[in-house]
């Protein structure tokens, strides 16, 4: 991941936003949750 900005001092609340958002799994593996949470129409 990486992150870019004109303001540096907002990059330590960016990365506590993102502690713990990704997760990387062995290949072939599901994700625990669902992918789609709704549809709109």
């Amino acid at each position: 991941m990486t992150l870019l900005t004109d303001t540096p001092e907002r990059f330590d609340r960016a990365r506590d936003a993102l502690a713990g958002a990704v997760t990387i799994a062995p290949e072939g593996s599901r994700p625990a949750r669902r992918l789609i949470l709704d549809r709109i129409s």
